[in-house]
């Protein structure tokens, strides 16, 4: 109870930075395109983007462009103004597929971004120079270093010169903001944040897995969520249904040695609900949640869980969190790594 104490008093003190807001009373906001989903603070000076995010992974699942247009104007219809990708996301399918339906008609009313894996300078300054061509636009909003796995990758990449290679990319205008995700264990995130202190540079967001299972496991919500507050971080929430692995489904990051037969269906298990999923993670001080759609009905339900988003007090949480404990773990969260 003690660490949830502390975690609801460092969430209040970040109240007034704008992560939370109250959607009861929330005014509709328009563009050009139509009416907007609610927005959150995601940047120090105070920019919003909306709560909601739609993921590039699951856009370049499709090999069908005439699927991943639909989608696209879907979400631009439903208010989604946010948009994730990642430079190797089915080997740059998903940002070509941005770029040909995306930018050219929405880039000044969207906020863009996307992220590198490559572990050198060099590969990373590549990188960019790849996504602004298939984003087709000359610029990022937030550009991620992806997927920090441990702390020797971290201080592998800061020899090798990725940190040097965003930051400049920041001052030249290449990229708005800068930020850095991983999903396989919150100390190393904490790490990495330690190694930024000491150099004396301060990112503008952090996307890492946050979910109803994940405070009972290696927690990036007991352990990360805090540190970031406290530094004033845009914080992203992913993997909010574990990539799909709770409903029972094998995911990207699923190992070949867990059967698809042993992945336990939690949502058809528990009392728990879809749109369960997202309320928590809403109730959590995030500026946004990263989801991908696999069709255009997933979309539709995401977005409806917003627009009719339930508050959640702690007790509520508490209990859903009761519900998923039993299935946190390697299983359900085969993303994380235990070290």
């Amino acid at each position: 109870m003690e660490n949830r104490r502390n975690f609801i008093r460092k969430a209040g003190t970040v109240a007034a930075f704008g992560l939370m807001v109250d959607w009861a009373s929330a005014v509709p906001q328009s563009d050009k395109f139509g009416e907007i989903l609610p927005q959150r603070q995601l940047i120090r000076n105070g920019e919003k983007v909306t709560a909601f995010c739609l993921g590039g992974y699951h856009l370049g699942i499709t090999e069908n462009p005439q699927e991943a247009e639909k989608m696209v104007e879907r979400a631009m219809e439903l208010g989604v103004r946010f948009y994730d990708n990642a430079r190797r996301y089915h080997d740059g399918r998903s940002e070509e597929y941005m770029g040909k339906f995306l930018t050219p008609k929405y880039r000044d009313q969207i906020f863009l971004m996307s992220k590198a894996p490559a572990r050198t300078g060099e590969g990373v300054r590549q990188q960019l120079e790849e996504t602004l061509k298939a984003l087709n636009t000359d610029y990022l909003d937030l550009w991620q270093i992806h997927t920090l796995t441990t702390l020797e990758d971290v201080d592998n990449r800061l020899r090798d010169g990725v940190l040097d290679v965003f930051l400049e990319a920041k001052e030249k205008g290449k990229t708005r903001y800068i930020g850095f995700t991983g999903h396989q264990n919150p100390k190393t995130h904490l790490y990495f944040l330690s190694k930024l202190e000491e150099l004396g540079v301060e990112m503008d967001t952090c996307q890492m897995p946050l979910n109803v299972c994940d405070p009972a496991f290696e927690s990036f919500q007991h352990h990360v969520l805090p540190a970031l507050l406290e530094r004033k971080y845009g914080i992203i929430a992913m993997k909010t249904m574990a990539g799909g692995s709770m409903m029972g489904a094998r995911i990207d990051t699923t190992p070949s040695h867990i059967k698809t037969q042993e992945i336990p269906d939690m949502i058809g298990d528990t009392k728990l609900t879809f749109a369960n999923l997202h309320q928590y993670v809403y109730a959590l001080p995030v500026s946004s949640l990263c989801s991908g759609c696999r069709t255009i009905d997933e979309l539709e339900q995401n977005i409806q869980v917003l627009k009719n988003l339930k508050t959640l007090s702690e007790s509520d949480m508490k209990i859903l969190e009761e519900y998923a404990a039993p299935y946190a773990g390697l299983i359900v969260e085969n993303y994380k790594r235990v070290f």
